[in-house]
């Protein structure tokens, strides 16, 4: 009777004391013996809470392959990490549960709600419909050039197929990371988009100034929204936002972000110093109620507007918001919004949370003093809506002023800052 040919011995670990056992062992990788086609990898991983390691088996179809396997396993144990595992876990990590892992760190990372949503829309509308049963092991630049064809067919922007292909990007960083897909795989390779033009050392919000409204179009927006939305309009579904006009303004003249607009408050309003602090931004998050949460990037600023605007149109709503009369001086408006941030600081001070101050301490929105409200809800308007306003007063100005009708080549739904003399840039 033929004797059987042990497997040969390839490669062998550091010694090991690992998991209670009084004898060393290693981590060893043989080539294929007599009757087997396939290179093992030998190591001893945790079997759970307080029992001795368990005996592994790794297998592998080539030296390549295996030669992988025996050096994460090295390195799992070196650093007291996940030891390599078998092939059916490999398959069953697919990119859908790639993306599941996605969306949970970046909730971990305190991804604010709209950020979440536009992540998770992508996920769902592009990548998981194309690629979503595909082994994140065998991920390949055509299973991504796939995701990015799909999603030509309907995002016609190239911010929009920038954002895909980056949130691609950070799935793939995310898989090298978990260990799903070997560094030395890159699926990303080659995968080019057209790229919009941007001018040297301008940001990636910089407008051509050509562009850019300017400031009289910025003011016939604002006058007829005064006279659409104003208390003598005739259509409630105009009314219901009474000071778009100077929304508009503070946008134009500002470059305050939609979110910013809205979440501004009476003491967010510095008229000694002619700025609002920007401090905080209106979320509006799908299926549950608004709230006032951060502004983008935490990053708190101040933002001159024109006297006139802060006087003639803001002065009065704040007076109001306040309980002031319409004659009080200016003084009795600081005095009263001084009182408002002190008492909010003082009552953030008895929280345990030490990040809490004046202008993000947390107040219920139905009782925020609002600068810009929706009147039927008292709280600020929801996106969707204020761009549908927005788009009616733009008809009705190239219907009654088209001489000032917004620039045709601007698909904003929001004002840029305005070209003239008047602007304040940020």
């Amino acid at each position: 009777m033929a004797t059987r040919t042990q497997p040969k011995l390839l490669a062998q670990g550091k010694p090991r004391t690992l998991g209670g056992t009084r004898r060393a062992w290693r981590v060893r990788l043989y080539a294929p013996g007599s009757g087997n086609n396939k290179y093992q990898v030998y190591f001893r991983a945790p079997a759970g809470e307080g029992e001795p390691w368990k005996r592994v088996l790794r297998r592998a179809a080539s030296e390549e392959e295996a030669r992988k396997i025996f050096a994460q396993a090295e390195a799992a144990l070196d650093t007291e990490q996940a030891t390599p595992v078998g092939a059916d876990v490999r398959a069953s990590r697919t990119i859908r549960m790639l993306g599941e892992e996605y969306l949970r760190d970046s909730i971990e990372r305190g991804k604010q709600p709209r950020t979440m949503e536009q992540r998770e829309s992508r996920l769902n509308a592009h990548i998981l419909p194309t690629i979503g049963d595909v082994p994140v092991t065998k991920w390949r630049v055509e299973h991504s050039r796939k995701v990015m064809e799909k999603g030509s067919k309907t995002l016609f922007s190239t911010r929009g197929r920038e954002d895909l292909r980056g949130q691609l990007a950070a799935m793939r960083k995310l898989a090298w990371r978990l260990g799903w897909l070997d560094r030395s795989i890159d699926p990303l390779d080659g995968l080019e988009i057209w790229r919009a033009d941007v001018l040297h050392g301008a940001t990636a919000q910089y407008v051509d100034p050509r562009l850019r409204p300017e400031t009289r179009q910025v003011h016939a927006m604002a006058n007829a929204a005064d006279q659409l939305c104003g208390s003598d309009g005739t259509d409630p579904l105009m009314t219901r936002l009474p000071l778009f006009g100077t929304k508009i303004r503070v946008a134009g003249f500002g470059g305050l972000r939609l979110g910013e607009q809205n979440a501004l408050r009476a003491i967010d309003v510095f008229f000694d110093r002619g700025y609002v602090h920007v401090n905080g931004s209106w979320i509006t998050p799908r299926r549950v109620p608004g709230f006032r949460g951060p502004v983008k990037n935490h990053t708190l600023h101040e933002v001159p507007l024109p006297g006139s605007l802060l006087r003639d149109e803001l002065l009065p709503r704040v007076k109001e918001l306040l309980g002031l009369p319409a004659k009080a001086s200016l003084q009795q408006v600081a005095n009263a919004q001084g009182a408002e941030r002190q008492r909010r600081a003082d009552l953030a001070a008895r929280e345990p949370d030490k990040k809490l101050a004046w202008w993000n301490f947390r107040v219920p929105p139905e009782d925020e003093l609002w600068l810009f409200v929706d009147t039927i809800t008292g709280l600020p308007v929801k996106p969707e809506l204020h761009n549908e306003r927005w788009h009616r007063i733009r008809a009705w100005v190239e219907e009654n002023d088209p001489e000032n009708a917004w620039p045709a080549h601007d698909r904003l739904s929001q004002p840029s800052p305005p070209r003239g003399d008047q602007v304040v840039p940020r």
